[in-house]
């Protein structure tokens, strides 16, 4: 057994409703009190990484490490969770067949340093033991490596990850030392180390976001696991978006589209929304799936905030399977780094009827300024043609197109533009300054 968490990707990710168990708010103990709880386990989270190599060898010495600093039961447990994101790497080519699997015996594991989710599960569970917590292995279905929303799950399938539960001060919690380790890139099939304290206690409505629990054939008992008052099934698990880590802690919400896999004709438009108060800059990729094949399919997807909310136009170009991520962080984060993975899509294109259809490229500062474009919202303008541009823009004064200026009338820019001939890029710009300002670009078409 074994799952790599392949979720955490960056970019430079009919209607159902789901179900109610699946929780967007940052309204759980876990995420209001996160950097509070940050702050308690600072020192047991250094002592575990400082761990002598050589405790590696005894379970006992490590428990007995790990308890001189604390012996309360919830600290240790973190102390357990972190030390085996130090170190134990997951077993890459045992996973994928290029070398023989290394053993998943909870000794053999913290000896090696080597395994994949079966033996991180048996190590953390060995550990509690020798401490005296209460703890069980878990097993089932996870939405990790390999995992597509188009496969349906049945309790027929062979379960493919492991995972544990702990007790503290007589309640259960869930956590993953697998996924809160790193994970495997599934663009590369290379494992990245990267500690995630998310998965270590984390609320049961969003764990059961990507983890099932079925063990001994056993529905029923194993849906107890879920630590829910009214457990999922396998159906609506099926169903039902994996909502990342960071989807969880920034407050993504899916509005139109809560369901995993669908099928459409032509063009969709998805909406989405934040909890937060602050607004999130949403992006997306959307690519093509032939076989084991992803490839990318450049300006299929448009987004734009409207509202409270933000919507994304997609419109492949020919029939298929798709995958279509969507990524996204604060707005207020205005860091020049990758946007992480919030969500992701599984869809089936029953018909297209322009097969020629792609929408303007975007710049970053459309999106910074709140920019709508109404129209043209095609990319592949004909040239030699006289076309209509209106867009909506709060912040901006100014606003051209190639060297033609759009009349402002309120927030709204609008203009007509003859284009230049086949082969040229239009380009539109915009400033909050005068003409005479330095403008950014906001959208790129080209003539054809």
């Amino acid at each position: 057994m074994g799952c790599g968490n392949s979720k955490p990707e960056t970019i430079h990710d009919p209607v159902v409703k789901p179900n109610s168990q699946i929780d967007t708010n940052k309204t759980s103990n876990k995420n209001q009190n996160s950097a509070k709880e940050k702050n308690d386990y600072q020192l047991i989270d250094q002592h575990a990484r400082k761990a002598p190599s050589r405790l590696k060898n005894s379970a006992e010495e490590l428990v007995a490490y790990l308890s001189s600093v604390s012996k309360d039961p919830r600290m240790l447990a973190r102390g357990f969770f972190v030390w085996s994101s130090e170190n134990i790497k997951y077993d890459v080519d045992g996973f994928f067949g290029r070398a023989e699997s290394a053993p998943n015996d909870a000794e053999s594991v913290m000896k090696n340093g080597k395994s994949v989710c079966e033996g991180y599960a048996c190590v953390f569970e060995l550990l509690c033991s020798k401490a005296g917590i209460p703890v069980k292995k878990l097993s089932g279905f996870a939405k990790g490596y390999g995992y597509s929303p188009s496969k349906q799950l049945t309790l027929n399938t062979e379960t493919d990850h492991a995972w544990n539960a702990v007790q503290l001060e007589g309640k259960w919690y869930l956590l993953d030392s697998t996924w809160g380790s790193g994970h495997l890139d599934s663009e590369t099939n290379d494992y990245e180390k990267k500690f995630d304290d998310f998965y270590f206690l984390t609320d049961p409505k969003q764990f059961v976001s990507a983890h099932f629990p079925y063990m001994d054939d056993n529905l029923q008992e194993s849906q107890k696991w879920q630590l829910l008052s009214k457990p999922l099934s396998l159906e609506e698990f099926n169903k039902n978006l994996e909502y990342s880590p960071e989807a969880f802690k920034i407050g993504v919400q899916a509005v139109s589209h809560t369901i995993a896999y669908f099928e459409m004709k032509n063009e969709l438009q998805m909406t989405f929304k934040s909890h937060e108060k602050e607004d999130i800059n949403f992006s997306s990729r959307l690519m093509y799936k032939e076989g084991n094949w992803l490839t990318e399919q450049r300006n299929a997807t448009f987004g734009y905030q409207e509202n409270d909310v933000y919507k994304i136009l997609v419109h492949p170009q020919k029939p298929g399977m798709y995958q279509l991520s969507i990524f996204g962080k604060l707005a207020s984060n205005d860091r020049n780094e990758n946007i992480p993975h919030v969500l992701e899509y599984s869809f089936k294109c029953t018909e297209v009827t322009d097969k020629i259809h792609e929408y303007p490229l975007e710049y970053k500062a459309a999106s910074v300024e709140k920019c709508i474009l109404h129209e043209p919202r095609r990319g592949n303008l004909p040239s030699k043609t006289k076309i209509q541009f209106r867009i909506s823009a709060p912040y901006l004064q100014v606003i051209r197109v190639m060297d033609t200026l759009l009349l402002k009338q309120g927030t709204t820019f609008t203009g007509k533009v003859t284009t230049p001939e086949k082969g040229y890029d239009v380009t539109m710009y915009g400033t909050r300054g005068d003409e005479y300002s330095r403008t950014e670009g906001l959208y790129n078409f080209h003539t054809v």
